[in-house]
């Protein structure tokens, strides 16, 4: 099967993450979530003197997105003289950052800059990922940022506010008033951060190839219509291209 990359985006509590592992297990594909990113980062750290010999090796699951890390920190090494664009010290708290630290705007100058930094950096990182191929990509405003690469396929997942409550409870171990409080705060900051580098918002329905609703299905069946969609667009060597078919709502594809 050709290398490949999804993007899965969802509100808090939707089962986006569960539906992505189970995705990029199936697949054998790399799992990529905030965490993971800057654990990667804080592993591979600023320097870059391992980078030449690594890139010798024939890739692996486990080490391709180190690699994509290295060559981000590379390329900010070089043109960092002249002051680093993306990268820097503390790059793995930057790739951490969870949704709902972005609610509310910016109060200083300097905030505003460190959410600038925030949202570049978040791009150029996915960017690169896409460019690697062979990952699941949880999040991180994915779809939005990869809307134009007719080789990535784009999926959201989403559920009723009940069934998000619930699944929110068991895995924060909140009481329902709280899980609905942390969905609450977590869909504002998500709603402001696709505003702020998006100029759209997460339920907007073209930034997807199709959404699944996993309050309707079950969040194993959701990851199945996934892996069979990214199956047949990779073994049959089709893209998924730009714009929709005005006609009958369906996605142009190319050979």
């Amino acid at each position: 099967m050709r290398s490949m990359t999804i993007t899965i985006e969802g509100r808090a509590g939707g089962g986006a993450p569960d539906a992505g592992r189970i995705v990029a297990r199936e697949l054998n594909l790399d799992f990529v979530d905030r965490l993971l990113l800057a654990d990667i980062a804080k592993r591979v750290g600023s320097t870059v003197g391992a980078l030449a010999d690594s890139e010798r090796r024939v890739p692996t699951v486990g080490s391709r997105m180190a690699q994509a890390v290295q060559r981000m920190l590379h390329r900010s090494a070089v043109a960092g003289m002249g002051g680093d664009p993306y990268f820097g010290p503390g790059i793995e708290t930057l790739l951490a950052r969870p949704y709902r630290d972005l609610e509310g705007a910016p109060a200083t100058t300097a905030e505003e800059i460190d959410e600038q930094h925030f949202i570049a950096t978040t791009a150029e990182v996915i960017k690169d990922l896409a460019e690697t191929g062979n990952c699941v990509i949880l999040s991180r405003g994915g779809a939005a940022i990869l809307k134009g690469n007719p080789g990535v396929l784009r999926v959201g997942v989403f559920a009723r506010m009940d069934d998000r409550v619930r699944r929110i409870m068991a895995r924060e171990r909140l009481n329902n008033p709280a899980a609905r409080e942390f969905i609450t705060h977590s869909d504002a900051a998500q709603q402001r951060y696709f505003e702020k580098a998006f100029k759209t918002n997460p339920l907007d329905p073209f930034l997807y190839h199709f959404v699944v609703n996993t309050s309707d299905v079950s969040v194993e069946y959701a990851a199945q219509v996934i892996i069979d969609a990214a199956r047949i667009m990779a073994d049959r060597g089709l893209k998924f291209a730009e714009p929709v078919n005005p006609v009958d709502g369906s996605v142009a594809r190319i050979e």
